[in-house]
């Protein structure tokens, strides 16, 4: 890279480190996502501004006050670390990487899913493992609907790529499903470090410290110790990178591996591993067609034959899960329950928030922003020594360009994306955390050591910044343990007497939401009707939508943002609101599912993966929905007992009798004979 496109990128990257660029999301055009992102990424920006501060102005103290030069000390402690042969490094990282990700799985995330994402995907997974591409429901669908799924033609489906879930399915079949993502995280730490060591052979201490820093960062940790399928996409795409330098310094064979993993990748997560994967393997083997030699571009053909011959497969294998369950091979499940406003580019997303060209600069900044903080935890952020030394050193090593296509692809590829998720930090630029910590070893070595073109005691102070960095996210981590390990523990209850049929009470707008799903209806059609609508409205609808009687109560499906102004929110209980129509009378029906709702409410989703309507399952949940439509649920269940499963406050739901919940739920008429014998 030469020198004015380096300095450009450079100073991009450290104005994006610090630039409040969240700022430019205005709430009324973005919704409830711009206002979440405007509100999380200003914390981060005033963590990074005020940090950058205290440990700046730390570091110049200790520069003039001390001799100690904190690169001597990594230069000293690097004698052992090269001293380890390198695949034992190698294995060393990735099983590091696992067993941090693993304790973290197990004493803070207690082995449960963090995220809807993930109970979808679960549940998911176990359909698969018992042996179908979707859910057969036994009785009304809107018993079982849930978040980010869909009515398909052999039953219920989720919305998610195959991959994850198949891998998923694999953990659930061995009891483990929460090591997947442990484990593809020591993947991901392990590939990478063999990457660096490939691609720095002259600073081989770097990149050492690099992986080791990848095994140990703790946005790389957290997230890598859920279920989602970032893990898991991450080590598809380190591997594509570990297996094209293989193929380039070596046999042809190693192509057809990067080709699979490749495909791999984009099973996992289509866009992003598309974009990341196309990036390392052009970044990787395109210099050597450029260098003009014949045999150069010849090796260069064939190696893109192998990765063809690696990657067909699972392109067949996508294209058949989209075309048997979403009715279509390039029609992916997200399009299927969303619709057509769920695709990339910029427009209104499926919900009317806007995404344009304004929106995109502002949700990247708070990305990239959010990423210097996130990645080590860190008062300094990360990204702001990168840019410092593209700005300020003459020259870098050759393999940054590969370092900066797999980081900056990430970046682009989601910038053209109205989603821009916020579990854990920026979770869409997970897949590239690798490159960016690589960076910033490369950053933090070439600043700080002798060789360094900068004054000494300048040098110094950046060694010490970059020292106190890491400890100040050491020292940070019980308060981020504590944050991301707050929740509650969504373990289902024990029956006391299986087979057992647990309802369980959701809230109103819940149950508006699967009973119209069960009927069809898209998913960006529900949340607009139950934001811009009184509930009552919604409720008449349904009841209209599925008995086909008379005219249809006017709805606002209009997509925008936000709820009209004459709609106020009702609290029926902690956590539970709607939105009424003060101007409206509700009807009785509207009153009695509203007063169902006082004593507290339980989603189904964290729930029903755990005991999904499998066939021979010794308990069942299913959705409350009111005495007599769960007539037909239980119908189907002739010979299990029925329960309620409420509210039980901070210990989590429990268990209570059916006949007593359904009378005290849903009024004196709610009672229903329990089954013969019972």
């Amino acid at each position: 890279m030469s020198t004015l496109p380096r300095r450009l990128l450079g100073a991009g990257i450290l104005a994006l480190a610090y630039l409040p660029l969240h700022r430019l999301l205005a709430p009324a055009a973005t919704g409830l996502a711009g206002e979440v992102t405007r509100r999380t990424a200003e914390a981060s920006w005033r963590v990074g501004m005020w940090g950058s501060v205290a440990t700046l102005g730390a570091a110049v103290v200790l520069a003039i006050l001390t001799r100690a030069d904190p690169a001597e000390w990594v230069r000293r402690a690097g004698r052992r670390i090269l001293a380890v042969p390198t695949r034992r490094y190698t294995l060393a990282i990735g099983a590091l990487g696992t067993i941090a990700s693993g304790v973290v799985a197990l004493a803070v995330f207690h082995a449960l899913p963090t995220s809807v994402d993930e109970m979808v995907q679960l549940l998911h997974a176990r359909t698969l493992l018992a042996g179908h591409a979707s859910l057969v429901l036994p009785a009304d669908p809107a018993a079982w609907m849930i978040q980010n799924s869909l009515l398909v033609d052999g039953g219920w489906a989720s919305v998610y790529p195959p991959m994850h879930t198949f891998l998923l399915a694999a953990g659930l079949a061995v009891g483990a499903p929460w090591l997947v993502g442990p484990l593809a995280t020591g993947v991901l730490a392990g590939a990478s470090a063999a990457s660096f060591e490939r691609l720095l052979p002259n600073a081989r201490l770097t990149a050492r410290l690099a992986g080791a820093l990848v095994a140990l960062s703790p946005f790389v940790v957290f997230l890598g110790a859920t279920e989602l399928s970032h893990p898991t996409a991450g080590a598809f795409v380190a591997l594509t990178l570990l297996f094209a330098l293989r193929a380039r310094d070596g046999s042809w064979g190693w192509s057809v591996a990067a080709g699979a993993a490749g495909g791999a990748a984009v099973c996992d997560r289509p866009w992003t591993g598309l974009a990341l994967c196309a990036a390392v393997l052009a970044a990787t083997w395109l210099p050597l067609a450029a260098r003009g030699a014949t045999d150069s571009a010849k090796r260069v053909g064939a190696r893109l034959g192998g990765l063809l011959l690696g990657g067909t497969p699972f392109a067949a294998f996508l294209l058949a899960w989209n075309e048997r369950l979403y009715g279509g091979p390039f029609r992916l499940g997200y399009i299927a329950a969303f619709g057509p406003a769920h695709r990339l580019g910029f427009h209104a997303d499926p919900w009317g928030n806007v995404y344009g060209a304004r929106e995109a600069l502002a949700y990247t900044g708070a990305d990239l922003m959010q990423l210097g903080v996130r990645l080590f935890e860190s008062p300094l952020p990360a990204t702001g020594l990168i840019g410092l030394a593209l700005l300020v050193l003459p020259k870098l090593p050759r393999a940054t360009g590969v370092l900066f296509a797999w980081a900056c692809a990430g970046v682009a590829a989601n910038a053209v994306y109205w989603h821009h998720g916020i579990h854990f930090g920026p979770r869409l630029l997970f897949e590239t955390a690798p490159a960016w910590i690589a960076l910033w070893a490369i950053a933090a070595g070439r600043l700080t050591t002798v060789g360094s073109p900068l004054p000494p005691r300048l040098r110094r102070t950046l060694g010490w910044a970059a020292a106190l960095s890491l400890v100040g996210g050491i020292v940070l981590l019980p308060g981020i343990v504590a944050a991301y390990g707050g929740g509650a523990d969504a373990r289902l209850p024990t029956p006391p007497d299986p087979p057992a049929l647990l309802f369980v009470h959701g809230s109103w707008d819940s149950r508006l939401s699967a009973r119209l799903a069960s009927m069809g209806m898209r998913r960006d059609s529900i949340e607009t009707a139950l934001r811009r609508n009184d509930v009552c409205a919604v409720e008449r609808y349904t009841a209209w939508r599925k008995q086909s009687r008379g005219d249809a109560p006017t709805l606002d499906f209009e997509a925008l943002p936000g709820t009209p102004t004459h709609l106020q929110a009702r609290t029926l209980s902690p956590g539970n609101r709607v939105l009424v129509d003060p101007r409206a009378t509700p009807l009785a029906v509207c009153v009695r599912q509203g007063e169902s709702d006082r004593e507290g409410t339980v989603e189904l989703e964290p729930l029903l993966w755990q005991a999904p309507p499998l066939a021979g399952a010794s308990v069942v949940v299913a959705r409350d929905l009111g005495p007599e439509e769960n007539r037909a649920v239980r119908a189907a269940y002739p010979k299990y007992r029925s329960w309620a499963l409420v509210d039980g406050g901070p210990g989590g739901p429990r268990i209570a009798d059916y006949e007593t919940t359904m009378s005290t739920l849903w009024g004196a008429g709610g009672s229903v004979p329990s089954e013969p014998g019972r």
